[in-house]
């Protein structure tokens, strides 16, 4: 009975893993980091970063809730993302209201932003200010402008006085999914932001088979919200939480450093 037990749990994760085992791309390399505690014009932030940075690119992250949720919140993810050679600057409510501290977090050089739900706004609302973003990654994006700028919702957001020109959207389908039985309502049912809303040369979209809103928190964190009131992936396995991360961060960090958007059928977390 044991050896049984061994053989499919070996099974279990040797299926957990296949997607990464599957892949034909080489992944992109993998450095050491670490979370460092950071001041800048009487600002802290967090910053996820890489041991040896040469070479390295760097984001703006902005959290869900309007940048309100702590970054520790993402720590898992965060850390992934750095680990593909990238600095990664958590944006905090300060940094939000000094743009000139802002800008200077990024040296003034080629930066993208990644935002999470309704971080979104708050990000692109800060790209006037932000000369050096040319490019962006939406997850599960949010417009919140209705509890900012209501007379607006209908509008697309205008970027042609500023230096943005492409955005890749990612969306978690079950976080816009209805369910009858056991009734379920989506945790974004009407206030997405959608491609129409974004006025840019380049768009480019992705949507992720079985993973809900929530789920790119820390494990525990992601639970709560999948017992209440966001549903994720069935499997609340830590396994599959530590793949997705990993898969989302090798996603994202390919982007970020080459330009390109990996699509493998062979991947088993997303379809186009």
């Amino acid at each position: 009975m044991k050896r049984f037990a061994v053989l499919l749990c070996g099974a279990s994760i040797a299926t957990c893993f296949q997607w990464f085992n599957d892949r034909p791309y080489a992944p992109t390399p993998r450095v050491s980091t670490r979370k460092v505690e950071r001041k800048i014009s009487d600002c802290y932030y967090k910053k996820y970063l890489p041991y040896n940075d040469t070479e390295s690119k760097q984001c703006l992250f902005f959290t869900g809730g309007n940048s309100y949720i702590p970054g520790e919140l993402y720590n898992n993810f965060l850390t992934k993302l750095s680990e593909k050679n990238i600095i990664v600057n958590v944006v905090n409510e300060d940094l939000k209201k000094n743009q000139v501290a802002l800008k200077a977090v990024t040296n003034n050089e080629p930066t993208v932003i990644v935002a999470h739900s309704s971080g979104t706004s708050e990000a692109l609302a800060q790209c006037k200010y932000l000369d050096n973003v040319e490019r962006m990654v939406l997850l599960d994006p949010v417009d919140s402008r209705i509890l900012t700028d209501r007379g607006n919702m209908d509008k697309p957001y205008d970027f042609s006085y500023q230096s943005l020109n492409e955005i890749f959207m990612i969306n978690a389908e079950k976080s816009y999914k209805w369910r009858m039985f056991p009734p379920r309502i989506p945790f974004i049912p009407l206030f997405s932001l959608t491609m129409d809303k974004i006025d840019v040369p380049n768009k480019n979209k992705l949507n992720v088979r079985e993973y809900g809103h929530s789920d790119i928190l820390d494990y525990y964190w992601g639970l709560i919200m999948h017992n209440s009131i966001s549903e994720g992936v069935d499997n609340r396995n830590p396994l599959m939480i530590e793949e997705y991360h990993e898969w989302l961060s090798e996603l994202i960090g390919d982007y970020i450093h080459n330009c390109t958007i990996t699509r493998n059928p062979a991947i088993i977390h997303y379809i186009d």
